[in-house]
């Protein structure tokens, strides 16, 4: 069936999982009702996602380290019915609102731009996106999904497991972070093809010994610094892309990404709208009769969907649009920086500023960095501003928003 870590779990288990719940009333006649569900448990948590999937309720995914007052909040913004935290045995009654659309998985967006706001979709939607996207996933059922992600967002739950399940092959689902542990259960299954966040990859690719080569690898959710892409590509067999958003799912897939700004061809379920190379705009996708503007800026070409940034983050620098990613790769490119952020900053008289934070193995001028991006960049694309932080705050997620940089530079 599938790994929790070390752990084995077969149908049986999960069948008696399932007679567990049958025994549990709030569980047993849970299709009019919407679960929050945030348990540490990660067997345990697949096994009442697939229940209440079979049984045509609705479930609210909560990660595990969210504290009880947290969820508690999470699960009442998302109309939950029933919270079950830490266990099934000792459930939260919340509300006993009906209005809520039911038989949904409730996903939270990521909130890079703003505050949260809770997505819908429905199971049906969900398993239109699981017979397209396995349709076209270049692997085969004799290869493992190892799920180095959290199994509560849909990156992980539905591409990961779900994706996996389908294609008959059996999901390892990995708790433990630890970048020398996932090295190991990789090693464990040469034929793999591994989920993972950019930051874990690029860790992976400066442990890696001489000996050992990643299968296929995924990334999603923010884009790789070319850098950390070309390191990738060296010690892997195969890396590829996908991209999507919370309202749809993963709509493309890159069978073998040399450029992290292609994000692939459209899946056989959606149409995707986009600009060209020379005019990008706003990336439209289209399932199911719906509509869903991204506010991500992007372009087509001979069939590949490309991403610079989202709309929001995209700097004005009087009339020239300054793409982040574009300016993250040059600081990066210089050796003694590890990491680095690219943001804007509104001044009143002369409007969009673009403003860098980095972190550096060393110290470093900020005129040699002036000078360092002036041998790339045009100059209206070079910073502003640098500032050098121990650190590059991040939302939970691991993502980073760049709202709230340019709004903590303004403070």
């Amino acid at each position: 069936m599938f790994f929790v870590n070390d752990q084995y779990y077969t149908l049986d288990d999960l069948e008696r999982q399932y007679t567990e719940f049958e025994n549990i009333p709030n569980l047993k006649d849970c299709r009019n009702r919407r679960l929050a569900v945030c348990m540490p448990d990660v067997f345990q948590w697949l096994a009442l996602c697939l229940f209440v999937r079979r049984k045509g309720g609705s479930i609210v995914p909560i990660h595990p380290s969210v504290p009880k007052e947290g969820a508690i909040r999470m699960a009442n913004t998302a109309g939950s019915h029933v919270l079950l935290y830490g266990n099934i045995d000792s459930p939260i009654h919340l509300s006993e609102q009906t209005n809520a659309q039911e038989g949904v998985l409730v996903q939270m967006s990521s909130g890079t731009t703003g505050e949260p706001k809770c997505i819908e979709r429905s199971w049906d939607s969900i398993e239109l996106e699981l017979e397209s996207y396995v349709s076209v996933l270049p692997v085969d059922h004799h290869t493992a999904s190892v799920v180095a992600c959290p199994v509560t967002h849909s990156y992980g739950l539905i591409c990961g497991v779900f994706a996996c399940l389908r294609r008959g092959a059996e999901p390892v689902i990995l708790t433990n972070m630890n970048p020398k542990y996932v090295l190991k259960k990789l090693k464990e299954r040469p034929k793999h093809i591994l989920y993972g966040a950019p930051a874990l990859l690029h860790t992976l690719t400066r442990l890696i010994r001489d000996d050992q080569r990643l299968d296929a690898v995924m990334t999603s959710g923010t884009l790789m610094p070319s850098g950390w892409l070309e390191s990738l590509k060296k010690v892997s067999n195969r890396v590829l892309q996908q991209y999507g958003c919370s309202e749809a799912g993963c709509v493309a897939i890159h069978p073998d990404v040399s450029d992290a700004r292609e994000m692939g061809y459209p899946l056989p379920h959606v149409k995707i709208e986009a600009g060209s190379k020379q005019q990008p705009r706003e990336i439209i996708i289209r399932a199911s009769e719906k509509t869903i503007n991204t506010k991500d800026l992007g372009y087509l070409e001979d069939g590949v969907l490309s991403f610079l940034a989202r709309m929001d983050d995209t700097i004005n620098v009087a009339g020239l649009n300054v793409y982040p990613q574009e300016v993250e790769d040059v600081l990066m490119g210089e050796p003694r920086i590890i990491e680095a952020a690219v943001y804007k900053k509104v001044h009143p008289l002369s409007g969009e500023r673009v403003c860098a934070q980095y972190v550096c193995s060393e110290p470093i001028e900020e005129q040699e960095l002036r000078e360092w991006c002036g041998d790339y960049l045009a100059p209206y694309q070079v910073p502003m501003e640098f500032m050098q932080v121990e650190e590059i705050e991040k939302l939970p997620n691991g993502k980073i928003s760049r709202k709230r940089l340019g709004e903590g530079a303004l403070a």
